[in-house]
């Protein structure tokens, strides 16, 4: 027969193991699972270690932020910048490649254009970089015309049918933009301005708080639209000082074409994908994965000292 003494002891043996396992436990989880970065703060780091011209650093942090991330089309863009700083024009123009294919291009701002007809005039590639030129009229005139339009009057066909959709879902985000996406000003749904009044605009129990809050959710939106829209006025204007460049150089024959120097060919295996350049057939696994191929140009110095 098992006493009442025996009982206890048992029980208090039981809970003094399994205390301890739990203390060896969580031990073992601080020392093996220590505390991962969230995306927003190495996005930070990389950008600080960019300011301070580490930019092999910024390049290894910028390529921490996985592909599912909000911050992910960011990362690739200022990656790209990273490795241009690097001399690594290969590497800039592959991830510049991504950022111009279809699932993305709607994304991004004018910036990235830049960055590349940049590129291509260090490299004295005119070919590609009026080919650049052309796609950036076809990509973001239709943006640029719809944000101006935005700008003025706080309101387009596009804000409007986003609005209407993200009060029906009583979120605003990415997916409620929907198709209208390109004609909105870039990253709105991150803006918390924007955010903080369209959640009071959800909560309005009057028509006239409604009111209220409504305006000033177009107030915001037409704010961050004259913000893009004097961004892509800069771009704009930068573009346009390659292009004379580009053609000065093209007619005063600056640039040695007999003394271009290609880069290596690349290394392919089984984990290399090489695509052909066509921005219509596009696989969501190919992005991030580019890798071009391009010549060296006997002037880069001049765009350099030019400070384009």
């Amino acid at each position: 027969m098992i006493t009442l003494r025996q009982t206890l002891s048992f029980i208090i043996g039981m809970m003094a193991l399994i205390f301890l396992a739990q203390a060896a436990t969580a031990a073992s989880a601080r020392s093996a699972t220590p505390a991962k970065m969230s995306e927003r703060k190495t996005l930070r780091e990389a950008r600080v270690a960019f300011e301070k011209k580490q930019f092999s650093k910024a390049v290894r942090l910028y390529e921490a932020i996985p592909q599912a991330s909000d911050y992910w089309i960011e990362a690739l863009e200022e990656r790209a910048w990273s490795h241009v700083h690097l001399k690594e024009h290969d590497k800039a123009l592959g991830l510049l490649k991504t950022l111009f294919a279809p699932p993305i291009v709607s994304e991004i701002g004018a910036e990235p254009y830049l960055l590349s007809s940049l590129i291509q005039l260090r490299l004295c590639n005119y070919n590609e970089l009026f080919k650049g030129l052309k796609q950036f009229k076809t990509d973001i005139r239709p943006r640029f015309e719809s944000l101006e339009a935005l700008a003025k009057d706080g309101e387009t066909e596009e804000s409007v049918k986003m609005l209407g959709r993200s009060m029906e879902v009583g979120q605003l985000s990415r997916a409620s933009a929907g198709v209208d996406l390109p004609m909105l000003p870039r990253l709105f749904y991150r803006d918390v301005k924007l955010q903080q009044s369209f959640k009071k605009l959800l909560k309005a129990s009057t028509p006239k708080a409604q009111s209220t809050l409504d305006a000033a959710v177009k107030s915001r939106m037409k704010s961050l639209a004259q913000r893009d829209v004097k961004d892509m006025q800069t771009i704009l204007r930068r573009l346009h000082l390659v292009e004379v460049e580009s053609v000065s150089r093209m007619y005063s024959q600056v640039h040695l074409a007999d003394n271009k120097k290609t880069s290596p060919a690349i290394d392919r295996n089984a984990n290399t994908l090489v695509f052909p350049d066509d921005r219509d057939d596009v696989w969501l696994d190919e992005l991030d994965s580019y890798h071009v191929n391009s010549k060296g140009c006997p002037t880069a110095d001049f765009v350099a000292s030019k400070g384009l």
